[in-house]
């Protein structure tokens, strides 16, 4: 099985040479650590069968971690606010375009594409797994993924500069076309844990399985002509900005949150044995 880092890799390749490809590169190579503690939670999560109260902690935070089709949405807010007030704009044709980008990475997430709205099948594969939707309360949301939605938000909707929302959504995108292609065949393994039927199975596996293939690695490539488009729009230099920081900070929020939710997850089991 390739690591997560190895499935992204490849991805930040195949940009074309620019300042931004530089930054991921060396940025994601620099935390080894963090893709392997992400990696082993994955794998001990999916290893044995979890008791209940685990399973909606685990469903609970990651989820925290992965719905972004809001802040997206709200990325867009932020650009079209300058319009509505009347702020400087370089380039408005820039700025539609970054727009037009920016949507494209939400389609399939908001059933534009596909018909059937992501959240619903999150919904699916986590209730599928735990046995009932308590999961939803935000009692299960352990404190590390409240703090990493908290950072994301803040990067993405409250920073002074856009860009910073922006490139916190490239640095998002790629990861999760990592994430989500790493762990497809722990997950495939894990519904034979639980007893699934090939019905029950494939329901539960449709939000991994969707967002598997060109769907994220698009989602990225999106994100990145909205970059640029928006500093065209903003007449920002792109070389100014380090995104050493950003893919710090998301990595390793991140590995907490995992480290935290799957050791329970199998503590909890190994307990109830």
């Amino acid at each position: 099985m390739d690591s997560l880092y190895a499935i992204v890799a490849p991805v930040l390749e195949s940009m074309p040479e620019s300042h931004l490809k530089r930054e991921l590169l060396v940025a994601f190579a620099a935390h080894p650590q963090a893709f392997a503690r992400i990696e082993t939670g994955f794998r001990t999560m999916t290893a044995r069968r979890c008791e209940p109260a685990a399973l909606r902690r685990f469903f609970a935070s990651w989820a925290q971690t992965n719905n972004s089709a809001m802040t997206v949405a709200g990325i867009g807010n932020r650009l079209t606010l300058l319009l509505h007030r009347g702020d400087p704009v370089a380039d408005e044709t820039a700025l539609l375009r970054a727009l037009t980008s920016l949507d494209r990475i939400i389609d399939e997430d908001l059933a534009v594409v596909g018909h059937v709205l992501h959240a619903q099948l999150f919904y699916e594969m986590a209730t599928a797994f735990v046995g009932d939707d308590a999961w939803l309360s935000h009692q299960w949301i352990d404190e590390t993924a409240s703090a990493f939605k908290a950072w994301k938000d803040r990067a993405s909707l409250r920073d002074a500069d856009p860009m910073i929302a922006l490139l916190t959504t490239l640095v998002h995108e790629i990861y999760t076309h990592g994430e989500v292609e790493f762990i497809l065949p722990l997950f495939e393994r894990a519904v034979l844990q639980y007893g699934m039927t090939p019905s029950e199975a494939r329901r539960a596996l449709a939000w991994i399985r969707v967002h598997c293939g060109p769907t994220e690695k698009n989602h990225f490539f999106h994100a990145l002509h909205a970059v640029g488009h928006a500093a065209t729009a903003l007449d920002r230099d792109l070389s100014s900005y380090e995104l050493g920081p950003i893919v710090a900070a998301y990595v390793e929020k991140k590995a907490a949150v995992i480290d935290a939710v799957c050791a329970l997850g199998v503590a909890e089991a190994v307990a109830a044995r």
